[in-house]
């Protein structure tokens, strides 16, 4: 979704109701147009879509918590600094988490805009044709945002229409999960039979698509398949829509695992591999607030001053995450391409000068797949940097983009649902695509010679190919695996020689069974006469 100029825009006259339960969000949406005339013509959908889209890119959401925060604490990475503002991260959240609270609101946000678009767009007098694809659009939302609301909170109350009455909406009781995910099914299916295809970067580069479509549906049937409702039918549904995305021919690997990530960081439009995006284009110099960090949180270490000689802005990284040793270890580093884009050894200091980090402390590495700079051998036995990041410069928020859905990700599942249903020899076909893309050979059988086998090979290939891209820690909890591997971490640390009492330890220490879900935020479930919390979390928060 390509954030532009036109939102500041269409954030000055669209509604943006909130659906959440505080006093001063039970409103219908508001505008300097009246919503009972709006949506007349194309032009005007357009741009009450483009409200629908913006909540994405958001801070609470992919801007910074959902694509970050949230997803950090795993057996892939670590939050690194003393502190504890990354408390789900660190499992130690509880429902006053202003966090949590934070990506609850903007989730129901998006959706009341999504039910606000289709109801009025639904009985416009639009096209036709052009209709369907913006309803299309407007219901590939509505599951998107539902999707990350059912797998964060398990039961959530599901609101199928626009908030006009605060106070008849406020109470709502929970909809069971399973209900919940064939509702985002429903959505996504109008979608991909009413979307178009990709568009190969032209104007509505960023739009969803009809493969986008099929790619969500797989990951929602992958996740349907998985802890905790186990569906067991739902991985022969997820190779089908794999399969509708394989079978148009169009998405490919791009050749270089590392231009796929250049793309993203350099805002270059390319859908080969990368399904569906979030697009940060920064635009704060023009006034328009956005929330993307992604690179700055997540990225190599950047400690530049604001502008360099010549007034040129710098960029900056926090690099608030560590790549954990049970990561770094996961990687054959002489072979596999990956490993140097996604494992950074080296920071850049206050005086420009590129630091190559000792081998000896891999712990105090950087995620590389983000970086806002890159190094550059002078030849001479040390490194200057480039500045990779294209657009105006900003020393907290960025422009890079931030893949959503790769086809490699389509590859994997499949791999994963024909070895589930007791395909193997099948599924390592699908394996090797994304091995051989990365320099390794075909994988040898002994390895992965039974279900099992494979299976533990799948873990170890999907996050050497995903690590930083917010899906570990979905993947782990589906697998009902996030105590058992962490428990792996706190062991590969202690065998590394990383201190007991380090802070490294705490995701470790703090992690348990109620941390497979989120606790719904407590002002929800004191207003919400009708809303519970999660059973997870009852009477332990």
């Amino acid at each position: 979704m390509k954030i532009n100029i036109s939102w500041m825009l269409s954030l000055s006259i669209l509604f943006l109701g909130l659906t959440s339960c505080h006093d001063e969000l039970d409103q219908e949406p508001y505008s300097s147009i009246s919503p009972e005339t709006f949506y007349k013509n194309e032009a005007e959908a357009r741009l009450a879509l483009a409200a629908v889209y913006s909540d994405i890119a958001s801070d609470a959401l992919y801007g910074s918590l959902l694509s970050m925060n949230f997803t950090n604490g795993t057996d892939e990475a670590v939050y690194n600094r003393t502190n504890v503002n990354w408390s789900v991260a660190l499992y130690m959240n509880n429902s006053s988490t202003v966090n949590i609270e934070n990506a609850w609101m903007t989730l129901y946000k998006g959706i009341n805009s999504a039910n606000y678009f289709l109801a009025r767009v639904k009985d416009s007098e639009i096209e036709e044709g052009i209709k369907a694809k913006l309803l299309a659009e407007a219901h590939f939302l509505r599951a998107f945002y539902y999707f990350d609301l059912v797998r964060l909170w398990g039961d959530v109350p599901l609101r199928k229409q626009p908030i006009t009455e605060g106070s008849a909406a406020n109470n709502i009781a929970k909809t069971p999960a399973s209900e919940v995910y064939e509702f985002i099914i429903e959505d996504l299916t109008f979608a991909y039979k009413n979307l178009a295809n990709p568009t190969g970067g032209t104007a509505q580069y960023g739009h969803a698509s009809r493969t986008a479509a099929h790619a969500l549906l797989a990951r929602v049937y992958m996740t349907m398949a998985g802890k905790p409702l186990e569906h067991q039918d739902a991985y022969q549904l997820a190779i089908n829509h794999c399969d509708s995305v394989i079978n148009t021919g169009y998405h490919q690997l791009l050749p270089s695992y590392k231009q796929v990530f250049l793309n993203e960081i350099e805002d270059k439009n390319d859908d080969t591999e990368v399904i569906f995006e979030i697009q940060f284009g920064n635009l704060r110099p023009q006034g328009l607030r956005e929330d993307g960090r992604i690179g700055n949180l997540n990225g190599v270490a950047i400690a530049l001053p604001k502008a360099d000689a010549n007034g040129n802005l710098n960029p900056y990284a926090y690099a608030f995450h560590y790549p954990t040793i049970t990561m770094i270890e996961k990687f054959d580093s002489s072979i596999d391409n990956r490993y140097e884009w996604n494992i950074a050894n080296w920071k850049v200091d206050n005086k420009g000068k590129v630091i190559i980090l000792k081998d000896t402390n891999k712990t105090n590495w950087y995620p590389g797949k983000f970086r806002r700079v890159d190094k550059v051998d002078n030849g001479d036995g040390t490194f200057g940097y480039k500045i990779l990041e294209t657009g105006d410069i900003d020393k907290n928020f960025t422009g890079i983009n931030y893949p959503y859905l790769r086809y490699s990700d389509i590859l994997l599942m499949k791999a994963e649902a024909l070895n589930e249903l007791a395909k193997t020899g099948e599924a390592i076909l699908y394996l090797n695509m994304v091995r051989n893309r990365a320099g390794l050979g075909d994988i040898a059988a002994s390895l992965v010679a039974t279900q099992d086998d494979f299976f533990n090979e799948l873990m170890d290939e999907r996050m050497r190919e995903f690590c930083f891209e917010g899906i570990r820690k979905h993947d782990l909890i589906r697998w009902g695996r996030l105590l058992t591997n962490m428990k792996i971490l706190e062991q590969d640390m202690i065998n590394y020689g990383i201190e007991r009492s380090s802070w490294a330890y705490r995701q470790c220490d703090n992690v348990e069974e109620k941390h497979n879900l989120l606790p719904i935020p407590l002002k929800e479930v004191t207003i919400n006469q009708l809303l519970d919390q999660s059973e997870l979390w009852s009477g332990l928060d």
